[in-house]
């Protein structure tokens, strides 16, 4: 196995499946300062929240959030039927921005409370409209994968396996016995194709952990797959999501020795993330480095194009040490695993590595 490998994990909300008509009820005009002024208040900061994170702002998005799970606990705990639904969604937006933010543990635990959550929701929806409980089921395979994910960074990599495999397996099974869901999917591709996707890559990026190889292999096939016909129809949403699930292609191909794969696959990836960066932003570099490292690292393995490998790799740890300084408890880990492959480049090139301190988070 790799090692020092920095696979790109895929994280969604899954809002254009989950957040429209969730409410069992509509919204009433009660008197000033009761529920439904807690309610006006809860939906301000979710909105607010969502702006900040589209502008990068995941700090202030988090704060936000946070303040909308604090309303939303206190409406659910008088109308759970009513309000549930919006804390789960917005718990779960909570631990995505959290682990983003290098927050493994505040992730861990705000979407267990989202996991738990969602299986209330889905145990009790059977009087719901179908739709609703499918958006439902989606919602909950999207908590489950996004736990997985944060078990991942902390290392539990038994509960991410758990969470994982449950996520893809309640979605195969969606798509396998709903027929409510594949017209769903059909309509909306953009929104449940992107889950699948996104439950596929983290369960890919799992097992690969673990040196499960060959499922580690075909889940990053079935996954880049789905984003190149996303990429096809939305380009501008989904590019980036291609470029990483190509990244990770690339990894899981050189693992079971399918070196030509690989080499197009992480090539393929620095080409598409350096056309997507057009802005500062912490995410787009990050997953420019991500790239860099992976191209460099399956060169040094397979000991093809060398000294290009050791470019993309110093490049990536100039990038990473960058995002350090601003953030270190969120990028040093993608920092040190930089070093690691221009030292393993550079011993592929037979060069004595250069002793680079291992970066403080």
């Amino acid at each position: 196995m790799l090692d020092g490998r920095a696979s790109s994990r895929g994280f969604s909300v899954g809002l254009a499946a989950l957040v429209e008509d969730l409410s069992p009820a509509p919204a009433r005009h009660d008197r000033v300062g009761s529920a439904s002024d807690l309610a006006r208040a809860a939906r301000l900061r979710q909105e607010l929240a969502l702006r900040q994170a589209r502008a990068g702002q995941l700090e202030n998005a988090c704060t936000s959030v946070e303040g909308a799970v604090r309303l939303y606990r206190r409406l659910a705990c008088a109308e759970p039927a009513r309000y549930q639904p919006e804390l789960a969604l917005t718990l779960t937006a909570w631990g995505l921005w959290s682990s983003r933010l290098g927050e493994s543990a505040r992730a861990a635990r705000a979407l267990s409370d989202a996991v738990a959550l969602n299986r209330v929701l889905v145990d009790r929806s059977s009087w719901l409209r179908p739709m609703r409980r499918v958006r439902l089921r989606v919602a909950l395979a999207v908590s489950l994968s996004n736990l997985g994910d944060a078990h991942a960074q902390l290392g539990e990599l038994t509960d991410a396996t758990h969470a994982a495999e449950e996520a893809v397996a309640r979605l195969r099974q969606l798509r396998t016995d709903s027929r409510l869901y594949r017209m769903l999917s059909r309509g909306d591709p953009l929104g449940f194709d992107h889950c699948l996707a996104s439950a596929l890559n983290n369960l890919a990026v799992v097992l690969a952990d673990r040196g499960r190889r060959l499922p580690a292999w075909e889940l990053a096939v079935e996954t880049a797959d789905i984003y190149r016909e996303l990429a096809r129809v939305a380009p501008v949403m989904f590019e980036s999501e291609l470029a990483r699930a190509l990244h990770n292609l690339g990894l899981a191909a050189v693992e079971i020795g399918h070196s030509e794969i690989a080499l197009a696959a992480t090539r393929d990836a620095v080409a598409l993330q350096r056309s997507l960066v057009r802005t500062e932003s912490f995410e787009y570099r990050q997953h420019l480095g991500r790239a860099l490292c992976s191209f460099a690292r399956v060169r040094a393995c397979i000991g093809h194009d060398l000294d290009e490998a050791l470019r993309a790799a110093e490049e990536a740890a100039r990038i990473h040490e960058e995002l350090v300084r601003s953030r270190p408890e969120a990028f040093s880990g993608d920092l040190h695993a930089a070093y690691r492959t221009v030292s393993d480049v550079e011993r592929a090139l037979g060069r004595p590595p250069i002793p680079r301190p291992r970066p403080e988070s």
